[in-house]
């Protein structure tokens, strides 16, 4: 398997796995638990599994060069606890398509930063998949619907959102060169989950009732969304550009349309197949005139 499919593959899995999981997330917030006690409990729930499960197999993963501490900090409260609070506050404030598609400005800012950087050369066909990629998610989302709230705040946090991923996707390679996939991604959720104890101990713990099920349904989506997809998605980070990995995991609202459709029986509109089909198109268009 050449580099390139895999990477492909590795932001491919990240993308069906963070789509997928928005069927758990659902459960969830049905039965009264408050998203942001979600979000913080699945970093810390994935976060002590892999530190658990690499103390007992094997501990020379855990080993990091107290230099690079910093690096996985940044990564770890920047671009995974700060794109997630940054996008369920927007999430509150706005609503979820417009949260997402926000989100999605991501690969524009990754491209502007690589170009003035002078990482990268994005080329015509790059720009354009980003322009489908984001053409394609804002059709499926609804932001052109004329019921949809918006309010300046909730585009700030959106914004912000994109900031801290496009963060994430082009610091991935400075923190996580020298290291394993299982050790970078392991401190950079072990920093992460600092955050949100840290946070919780200065602005008091997020409330919510977790039963059994509850917990069992946390556990499962700590695993489906962050420590399977993130562990593809630095995968997939070291073999493909960053530029061209955040355009590919534009698929994500993709996959989660797909699956409430096929597994809960959602409606999928013309509109949103519509838009699949140009992000769908935006990855093809990225290998069909790779550079």
């Amino acid at each position: 398997m050449n580099s390139r499919l895999k990477g492909y593959l590795g932001i491919f899995g990240a993308a069906f796995f963070w789509g997928s999981s928005a069927t758990a997330a659902k459960f969830l917030f049905q039965h009264n638990v408050p998203p942001m006690l979600v979000v913080q409990s699945r970093v810390i729930i994935a976060a002590v599994f892999l530190v658990t499960v690499l103390a007992l197999f094997n501990r020379r993963l855990l080993i990091v060069s107290p230099r690079h501490i910093l690096d996985f900090a940044l990564l770890g409260i920047i671009g995974v606890a700060g794109s997630n609070y940054t996008y369920y506050m927007a999430i509150q404030i706005t609503n979820v398509g417009i949260a997402i598609l926000m989100q999605y400005t991501a690969p524009t800012l990754v491209a502007i930063y690589m170009v003035l950087s002078r990482q990268e050369r994005v080329s015509g066909v790059k720009s354009l998949a980003i322009v489908l990629s984001l053409s394609g998610s804002a059709v499926m989302l609804g932001a052109f619907s004329p019921n949809v709230h918006i309010t300046m705040l909730g585009i700030f946090l959106g914004m912000l959102s994109a900031l801290c991923f496009a963060f994430f996707n082009v610091y991935n390679r400075v923190a996580s060169k020298e290291y394993s996939t299982w050790t970078a991604l392991t401190w950079t959720l072990v920093c992460g989950a600092a955050f949100w104890i840290i946070l919780d101990a200065v602005t008091g713990p997020v409330k919510g009732d977790i039963g059994i099920q509850e917990m069992w349904t946390l556990t499962i989506f700590s695993f489906s969304s962050i420590v399977i997809p993130y562990y593809f998605y630095f995968t997939g980070l070291r073999h493909l550009a960053a530029s061209t990995a955040v355009i590919v995991s534009t698929l994500e609202p993709v996959v989660a349309i797909l699956t409430s459709f096929i597994i809960l029986g959602e409606s999928m509109s013309l509109t949103q197949t519509l838009g699949g089909i140009f992000v769908v198109g935006a990855v093809i268009l990225l290998e069909v005139f790779k550079e």
